[in-house]
């Protein structure tokens, strides 16, 4: 009987501290104001990016009660909702993975499990640099499942990006939350950078 309470008991607390995790994320609202408005900002500091999706990670844990934080997730890369002639702004590459990077770190600051599944089964030592990360199919574990996908799109407007997130429960593929948020187009590069042209985005030369 006494080992049963114990094991009631670790489990209880288990519980409580996963979901406290993820409440001190949601809570934190007055550092969400501190992000400026994409309407009226023409500057950025350098963390602009990393805050707006801070802000989306709230708007998104704070949507459903049915995440369960024993479960993992996996993150992925955030996609443009169709693809522009050109170069845009920001670029699909750039702005798409910089988004899933983030939402890695506070999913997991949140208390989530998140799986990296780009993580190489051994690492590949050179002289330049130790790789523990790759995105070549031959190099990754196959085998590797998860329960959620976290993955979203964004679409590109005069003035600003439109981003939007779900967390999606697989297999039966039930959006569990969702979160949408207005970026400023220049929140990656300066204002000076940025130029309008036949209704599509580009980014000047350096």
């Amino acid at each position: 009987m006494n080992s049963m309470r114990i094991l009631c008991l670790m489990i209880l607390i288990g519980t409580l501290v996963c979901g406290c995790a993820v409440t001190d994320l949601i809570s934190k609202s007055n550092d969400v104001d501190d992000v400026d408005d994409v309407t009226s900002s023409t500057t950025h500091s350098s963390n602009a990016l990393h805050k707006h999706v801070e802000k989306l990670t709230r708007q998104l844990l704070s949507t459903s009660q049915l995440i369960n934080t024993a479960k993992t997730v996996a993150v992925g890369t955030i996609l443009p909702t169709t693809l522009s002639s050109g170069e845009s702004l920001p670029s699909h590459s750039t702005l798409g993975l910089q988004i899933q990077e983030s939402l890695i770190t506070f999913a997991t600051q949140a208390g989530l499990k998140v799986i990296e599944y780009k993580t190489m089964p051994n690492i590949k030592i050179s002289e330049k640099a130790d790789k523990m990360l790759s995105r070549r199919i031959d190099e990754l574990d196959p085998t590797i499942s998860a329960d959620y996908f976290l993955t979203g799109t964004y679409t590109l407007q005069e003035n600003s990006t439109i981003v939007n997130i779900r967390l999606i429960q697989v297999p039966e593929n039930i959006v569990l939350a969702a979160a949408t948020d207005y970026l400023p187009n220049d929140v990656m590069w300066s204002a000076s950078k940025v130029t309008l042209k036949n209704n599509q985005i580009y980014r000047n030369g350096y």
